[in-house]
């Protein structure tokens, strides 16, 4: 009797990322070296009212990362960990604050603090109030974040000559980032280790069920339960992500990522109100002076479409891909399609010498990856792929979906990881890109 092969998934996560600021040197360097190197604080949508059933917690946690939370939560309150509220995920090695919600009846805020006082240090209680509503996923305006990149070339190198350039290089990235902003790429970490989560997104998008082995390119191999519920939400996040990155490269392949093209969906930065551009030449205008975004695809069935020329890119960026509208289709309500702005700009991005060290802080939406910054500031240079090695595993969107797939976040690139009644054996190759890049007209 025959064995029917398996499906051979051609989609790979696009890297690396391209840069805006890649005609300018990096200041290389090391991140996360000590826990206290990367601080993030969420920026909160609003404040709890001090009245309700629910019990808001201000915390700060050290070297957790939001399913470990969940668990120490639960046990301490003794309550179901899906009563427990967070606007988003945060690094698991950081220092981070955010707030949470509980049940008041677990714990009022007057006895929050000394209830929680056995998870020091890795969790400490600042402030607790009452609110009206359980804290949602999604209910932040972003991040802050202060991350200390250790070890930069500027000073490595011993020589003042490469030391007063390197420093410049870095002056001249953060203007240029500051002026244009920066591409809004998903980081890596969306896609799962190896591509794993990509290509259970992949996988959906053919009409595959079920527990799955999808081949990759390499001769290696996937085994992934698409029954499971939150594997399919972060698969289809993933698929609809990786297609994303992909318009934005090429945009910036094309020269255009900062160009109205005939057809684009632009977003109203004022009101968030969103239209099909007739008049490239006039909305150019409105987007230099901060007026406008520009969007790029998240596909499915309801996602708002361009026209003309944008719309052309966009479709060959997909086809490119070895996708078609349908395999949005075929994952259902899980990738029902919205719109993404191309570019962002990070509010109050400052960098400072601090001996042989670069501290950077600045402000992101939610949404944003800190990473894909850190990614302009840190390359080219030697040393990026060493620094990246230690954040590929730990920052969580800002948005991000639940964390069922907890182990990859917790474990590291080369393990293989189990998730409830399946493995998965990672590292596959970054396949070939075809040849886009045409200039836009």
């Amino acid at each position: 009797m025959s064995v029917s092969p398996d499906p051979i998934c051609p989609l790979t996560p696009l890297a690396p990322l391209p840069r805006l600021t890649a005609n300018l040197a990096g200041i290389g360097g090391r991140l996360r070296m000590q826990i206290e190197d990367f601080e993030v604080e969420e920026l909160p949508a609003y404040l709890p009212s001090g009245t309700g059933d629910h019990t808001w917690l201000w915390i700060e946690k050290r070297d957790l990362s939001g399913p470990m939370l969940r668990r120490l939560l639960a046990e301490l309150l003794r309550i179901d960990a899906g009563d427990l509220g967070m606007a988003g995920l945060k690094d698991r090695r950081a220092v981070t604050r955010q707030w949470l919600s509980v049940p008041a009846r677990s714990v009022d805020p007057e006895r929050a603090e000394r209830v929680l006082a056995g998870a020091a240090p890795r969790l400490r209680v600042l402030q607790a109030s009452r609110h009206t509503n359980k804290l949602r996923t999604g209910h932040l305006k972003g991040n802050r974040f202060c991350i200390r990149v250790r070890g930069a070339s500027v000073n490595a190198s011993g020589s003042p000559e490469a030391a007063v350039g390197a420093r410049a290089a870095l002056d001249a990235k953060i203007e240029r980032l500051r002026a244009v902003g920066m591409p809004n790429f998903y980081g890596e970490q969306r896609m799962g280790h190896g591509g794993a989560t990509l290509a259970a997104g992949w996988a959906l998008g053919q009409g595959l069920q079920g527990r799955v082995r999808v081949a990759t390119a390499d001769g290696g191999a996937h085994l992934l339960p698409l029954h499971d519920r939150t594997l399919r939400r972060l698969a289809a996040s993933a698929l609809q992500s990786e297609i994303f990155n992909r318009v934005v490269a090429e945009r910036m392949a094309r020269g255009c990522l900062d160009r109205v093209l005939e057809g684009d969906h632009c977003r109203k930065v004022e009101t968030g109100g969103s239209f099909v551009t007739d008049d490239p030449a006039r909305e150019q205008q409105r987007l230099d002076r901060g007026e406008l975004e520009i969007t790029g695809p998240m596909w499915g069935p309801k996602m708002p479409r361009p026209q003309g020329e944008a719309a052309a890119l966009e479709a060959a960026v997909l086809a490119a891909s070895g996708l078609e509208e349908a395999s949005f289709r075929r994952i259902g309500p899980l990738a029902e399609g919205t719109r993404r702005p191309l570019r962002v700009r990070p509010e109050d991005l400052e960098a400072e010498w601090d001996g042989d060290d670069v501290v950077v802080r600045f402000a992101l939406p939610a949404g944003s990856f800190a990473t894909v910054l850190l990614h302009e500031l840190l390359g080219p240079h030697a040393s990026e792929g060493d620094a990246f090695a230690a954040t590929a595993d730990d920052e969580s969107p800002t948005d991000a979906a639940e964390p069922a797939l907890a182990t990859l976040a917790e474990a590291g690139p080369d393990a293989v990881l189990s998730h409830q009644d399946a493995a998965w054996t990672l590292n596959a190759p970054i396949g070939a890109q075809r040849e886009l890049g045409a200039p836009c007209a």
